[in-house]
């Protein structure tokens, strides 16, 4: 009886492996690469976990609008609750009450 040969088959996961680091290689070359963004105040080294519930509509919004203008929704969210909290200090009343708030509490 003689020997099989099967040296002319090829293995299906190397094939699929080829294929896969193919489209990697080719999906790298097309991928911009970015900065992340730096931290303005330096004095905030942690982020602070917060949650909030969003209507359905809001949240698709939010992540659309995050995506057409090439950031994260959490940046968005940053950069809205920064802007009301300067707001709120224009005031020297409500600025006057948080800081208290803030020594006694934060």
């Amino acid at each position: 009886m003689t020997k099989k040969d099967f040296s002319n088959l090829s293995n299906p996961a190397t094939n699929f492996l080829e294929e896969m680091n193919t489209a990697t290689k080719a999906q790298t070359k097309s991928t911009t690469t970015t900065k992340a963004k730096t931290v303005k105040n330096t004095s905030e080294r942690r982020s602070q976990h917060a949650s909030f519930l969003l209507k359905p509509s809001t949240a698709n919004s939010l992540k659309l609008i995050a995506k057409l203008e090439g950031t994260s929704a959490n940046n968005i969210a940053n950069q809205l609750l920064d802007k009301y909290v300067a707001d709120y200090r224009k005031n020297p009343a409500q600025a006057k009450k948080l800081d208290q708030a803030l020594e006694l509490f934060g």
